[in-house]
């Protein structure tokens, strides 16, 4: 993944527990929380791009399903 130097910013709404979750995993492996968000949505972008995404995307393996 390419370090992004100037970009564009978002800012998104976490729970409680996913921000937990999310400090300890970036904590664990010396990252930014910054750096897992452009982790994430990089290998979504890679995995999905040469197919159309059906949203909101429907998160089996977790339990989790994300709604906009």
């Amino acid at each position: 993944m390419s370090i992004v130097k100037k970009g564009h910013r978002i800012t998104v709404s976490l729970t409680d527990s996913d921000h937990a979750a999310l400090s300890a995993l970036a904590e664990r492996h010396d990252v930014s929380l910054s750096w897992l968000a452009r982790k994430a949505i990089t290998d979504l972008l890679e995995l999905h791009e040469n197919e159309e995404l059906q949203l909101p995307l429907n998160l089996k393996s977790t339990g989790r399903r994300f709604h906009g």
